[in-house]
């Protein structure tokens, strides 16, 4: 444990901590410090900085927050980068009384990120470096100040890459893309050492492998070419990714082949901070190359032949269904093959166009549903009146998931929509008009074939709005299904309208067979047909025990108590919960309960005369189903 002990201050790199901790404690070499410690400046400390923080009294993880790591928040504390040889200061921050900033221990960091003159890792007076283990806090091993250090102004491209790997705020950096000053990202300086490496080689001849500098000159010279690529942004970048690409073999057909290692490199690069560069790369590709494979380039739109993948991508179909359609010369475009055995395909930016108009125009039955407002079954009639009709599917444009012309179908409902004439009178939907109303196809049929004609016309009809919500005169419809029935037979429901009986019961007493009919589809169900004459015999046998009660001014359920005391059947009841409906009496047993007097209350005339009444009423009422 140490005598004395301090904390790291804000910014303060680990290597200057430790000096300045070493100068706390009066020692005037920081290597003699180490020495004390049992410690080595590199790699085995870093590993073990635990132990260090207990030796210098400190509490767990305050040295490990401005340690070097494999992978820190903040570019400047990669250990990667961190400088193993040398141990350059700012003259400027000494003479300030600052902290060693943790920037200072990056190897790509030539400048200071404050003061903007060059770092300085050579004494003037001994000619010694000044390097991680010799020296003291602010000064050399010879006891030279190193505040007293010559001043040089670095240049510019060195200021802003030692800004951006310090993570200096985006309003002190100027001249770079805003994405990327913003919020510089952790791996800023393999960016940087990326860029550099582009314009070196070593000596077996192969680029992008270039040795870490060891002192500042080694990374001055690594820089220096860098500053063309940073300068005029993004003209800069742009000419040298246009001179790759202009050296490379012509005969490649691929933009990442043509680009190489490079563009595999540089591919490694993602999100946001570097998306300007990505933009940059495909305008120059744009212009300038003219193979078949982009690669996962973002292109400029302006370019005349896209991707597979791309186009692809924004017809929302997959790649393999489009190169199947050039290579069945259904769509224009070009297939070639790499050396690899790939096969590229692009296809040119009009037809791709033109496909996207196609998909938008075409849709299937369902997006066809929605735009109209009706239902499957609807649809079905509508098409089956052929005023809605899908394309066949030879005669389909190419890469179109439906055969409904969305174009065609508008023109025709804005035709309909004109033709709407305000009139007063009880009105139905265009939706309402279906097997449910009426059994007849046949005239529904016909319906939907003058309303599409308009011959029947609507009395509202907002062109805002879908087909389904169109309104037209019950009276319209009415007399339409009265022209084009092929039956004079009711319906279950005609029926009830009729007679006042429950819709519910007639259908029960079809089922039942007691009310004679025709079981004819009716939708996804099975309706029934009755003639007036299998109507009138019905009543001429049957009367429904509560029209009977009704007439007399009683309850059923009383009148049903009657009934059985006096042991009267009854038929076609049908039960629901804990009652049932739907009671008939014979007309015969009624008659014999009567004139037996088991029903004294009850007027037999005036009843037969009732019923017959009714008879006569039914016979006048040639009425036909909404």
């Amino acid at each position: 444990m140490l005598a004395r002990t301090t904390n790291p201050k804000p910014g303060e790199s680990l290597l200057g901590f430790l000096r300045r901790l070493s100068a706390f404690n009066a020692f005037i070499d920081t290597g003699d410090f180490f020495s004390e410690l049992g410690i080595r400046y590199g790699r085995p400390l870093i590993e073990s900085i635990g132990e260090l923080e207990s030796k210098c009294g400190l509490p767990a993880g305050e040295l490990a927050a401005i340690a070097p790591e494999a992978k820190p928040k903040d570019a400047c504390r990669e250990w990667q980068y961190d400088r193993r040889w040398s141990d350059p200061v700012c003259p400027m921050c000494i003479a300030d009384g600052k902290v060693y900033h943790q920037s200072w221990r990056h190897t790509l960091v030539t400048a200071c990120p404050e003061h903007k003159c060059r770092l300085e890792d050579t004494c003037p007076r001994c000619s010694e470096p000044l390097t991680p283990e010799n020296g003291g806090h602010g000064k050399c091993s010879c006891g030279t100040d190193l505040s007293r250090l010559p001043v040089q102004t670095a240049p510019r491209h060195e200021v802003l890459i030692s800004q951006l790997i310090s993570g200096i705020p985006s309003s002190e950096v100027s001249g770079l893309p805003t994405q990327l000053v913003s919020s510089p990202p952790a791996d800023i300086g393999r960016f940087v050492h990326f860029l550099a490496s582009s314009f070196s080689t070593n000596r077996t001849g192969k680029a992008l492998k270039t040795k870490m500098p060891k002192t500042v000159e080694d990374a001055v010279v690594l820089l220096e070419p860098v500053a063309s690529l940073l300068a005029n942004w993004p003209n800069g970048f742009e000419d040298h990714v246009r001179e790759r690409l202009l050296k490379a073999d012509p005969a490649l057909n691929s933009a990442p082949a043509r680009l190489g290692n490079w563009y595999q490199r540089f591919m490694q690069f993602k999100g946001p901070a570097y998306e300007p560069f990505h933009k940059a790369l495909g305008r120059v590709v744009s212009k300038e190359f003219s193979g078949t494979f982009l690669g996962s380039l973002q292109v400029d739109e302006s370019r005349e032949w896209v991707s597979a993948k791309e186009a692809a991508q924004e017809m929302g179909i997959t790649s393999q269904r489009l190169v199947e359609a050039v290579h069945k010369k259904q769509i224009a475009g070009k297939q070639s093959r790499s050396g690899y055995g790939h096969t590229h395909t692009v296809i040119p930016r009009l037809e791709v166009q033109n496909i996207l108009a196609d998909r938008e125009r075409y849709c299937d039955g369902t997006t066809i549903r929605n735009l109209l407002g009706v239902s499957r079954k609807q649809l079905d009639l509508l098409r089956e009146a052929a005023v809605v009709s899908e394309i066949a599917l030879e005669d389909r444009p190419p890469l179109i998931d439906g055969g409904f012309d969305k174009i065609a179908l508008a023109d025709r409902l804005a035709r309909i929509s004109a033709s709407a004439i305000q009139r007063d009178g009880e009105t139905i939907s265009f939706v309402d008009l279906n097997l449910r109303r009426t059994t007849d196809r046949s005239a529904l049929i016909q319906i939907f074939q003058r309303i599409f004609d308009c011959e029947i016309v609507p009395v509202t009809a907002n062109s805002e709005v879908s087909l389904g919500k169109f309104q037209y005169l019950k009276s319209d419809v009415e007399r339409e299904l009265s022209k084009g029935r092929f039956s004079k037979d009711w319906t279950a429901q005609d029926v009830a309208r009729i007679t006042g009986w429950k819709p519910q019961s007639v259908v029960h007493w079809c089922r039942l067979g007691l009310l004679e009919s025709c079981a004819v589809t009716h939708g996804p169900n099975k309706g029934y047909l009755i003639s007036p004459e299998q109507l009138a015999r019905f009543q001429s046998t049957f009367v429904p025990v509560a029209v009977l009660a009704g007439s007399r001014r009683t309850t059923s359920r009383r009148l049903l108590g009657l009934l059985a005391k006096s042991q009267i059947e009854t038929y076609g009841a049908q039960k629901e919960a804990q009652t049932s409906r739907g009671h008939l009496v014979r007309l015969s047993d009624l008659m014999t309960l009567a004139n037996s007097g088991g029903l004294p209350s009850l007027d037999t005339e005036s009843g037969t005369a009732s019923l017959r009444s009714r008879e006569a009423k039914m016979a006048r009422s040639r009425v036909h189903p909404n």
